[in-house]
């Protein structure tokens, strides 16, 4: 679309992986369940892209691990899939893929499972062919809050991967 607008008629009952890009930018991703109980329903969303430049940060909303493990969940393949377009696309482009936790359980124990997570992604993306002087790692624990870890909608923000842009 010219405008940047899109309607889209999508079945109820199923969990969608959005993805916008533009070259030049870096994209962002979407998650959303459409319940089977849901009427139709209209969902407005504005999205603004960031240029591609150093510090720039994005959350990698698709990007899924079994709970407690640093396991990716086969649906992460699109997000993991989207990050290694930018990376072709960019070939001087280095990155930082970095793991989120909330604050439940000990502090240690979360930096590692984050570290975990976040070398997963890195692992990932070096199988398929990136080389791995451009990507570094690292978990972050609960240290980096988004949201409010007091209610389960704000640690599930929480519980992230990102993308950081270390240099171009």
């Amino acid at each position: 679309s010219v405008n940047g607008k899109y309607m889209l008629s999508l079945p109820a009952g199923k969990n969608y992986a959005v993805a916008v890009k533009a070259e030049g930018y870096l994209f962002h991703s979407e998650n959303f369940d459409i319940p089977d109980t849901a009427d139709q329903q209209t969902i407005e969303q504005t999205i603004y892209l960031d240029k591609i430049a150093v510090n720039k940060t994005i959350v990698l909303k698709n990007i899924f691990f079994d709970n407690a493990k640093a396991t990716l969940r086969p649906a992460s393949m699109v997000e993991i899939e989207n990050v290694y377009k930018l990376l072709t696309e960019n070939p001087t482009l280095c990155i930082e893929i970095s793991g989120h936790t909330d604050n439940v359980g000990s502090s240690a124990y979360n930096k590692k499972l984050s570290n975990n997570r976040a070398k997963a992604v890195v692992d990932a993306l070096v199988k398929k062919g990136i080389d791995k002087t451009r990507l570094t790692y690292k978990g972050y624990g609960f240290d980096k809050p988004i949201a409010t870890n007091k209610t389960p909608e704000g640690r599930q923000l929480n519980r992230r991967t990102e993308f950081k842009v270390t240099k171009m």
